[in-house]
Order: C-alpha cells, then structure tokens, then sequence
C-alpha cells in the first residue's frame, strides 16, 4: 500500500484528527512568535525574494481555513533562514538539490486546472517557470546534453 493510500484511505480520519489538525495549531501558534518578516526588517537577498514568492503565492491562495498556516510556514521559513545562517544554507542546498532534478527533467509539472479549488487566479494562466517545467519534463530529449 502506497503512503497516499495509507493517508487517504486507510488511515484517513486518524490523520485528519491526530496529525494535521494538532500539527497546524502548534506550528501556527508558535510561528506567530515570531516577528513578521518585512522588506525593511530583513537585509539578506534571498529573504527578499521569499518575501515576495510568498507574497505572490498568499495573493492567489484562496483558502480562509488554510490561510493562518501558509503564513506560519512564510514566517518561519524567512526568519529561520534571516537570523541562522545554518538554516539559510540548508534551504539554498534543497533548493540547488531540486533545480538539479528540475534541470534533468523529473520534476513534474502541476496538472491542468490545477490548483482546482481554493484558487483566486485562472489555474491556467501560468509563467515562464511553468513553461520551463514542461519543456524539461516532457521533452527531456532537448536536453541531454546540458
């Protein structure tokens, strides 16, 4: 049984219960401890692009119930990695590590009409990072030799 199924299915209302709902709390009230991160309170580059990815992501969410959490993750994502240059170094390592993947192609681009719901934009109306996503996954061939 595959860790979806295991989630959705089998174990669906204990997750729900037990997992998420307590994981989103605490994570919500002790992101809040934290000091809002700001264009003008941060100095580090990178801090300034998250401020603005998250900005531009919390733009489109459409989720009131979900909302509190993705400015948790927000906050402590940017302070963590404002502050601590061990945790600021480790983002960047992911992120190399991901754009890697994304360089050979195996990174999946999101579906059609995705996000389905919960979306204050067309789903469909993508960028340039979309458009680069497809073209390294589905046409891998054009890019063996980079």
């Amino acid at each position: 049984m595959g860790l979806r199924e295991i989630i959705l299915q089998d174990k669906r209302q204990y997750f729900i219960d037990k997992v998420k709902k307590p994981l989103m709390k605490a994570l919500i009230v002790l992101a809040n401890r934290y000091p809002e991160p700001t264009l003008e309170n941060t100095t580090h580059p990178n801090d300034h692009v998250w401020i603005q990815v998250w900005d531009k992501f919390l733009k489109m969410e459409d989720n009131p119930q979900r909302e509190p959490l993705f400015r948790a993750i927000r906050k402590v994502m940017i302070c963590e990695s404002s502050h601590d240059p061990y945790y600021r170094d480790r983002i960047q390592v992911l992120l190399e590590l991901w754009l890697e993947e994304v360089l050979k192609g195996n990174w999946k681009p999101r579906s059609l009409d995705h996000p389905a719901d919960c979306w204050r934009v067309d789903p469909n109306k993508r960028g340039k990072g979309y458009d680069f996503l497809v073209d390294r996954f589905y046409h891998k061939e054009k890019h063996d030799s980079d």
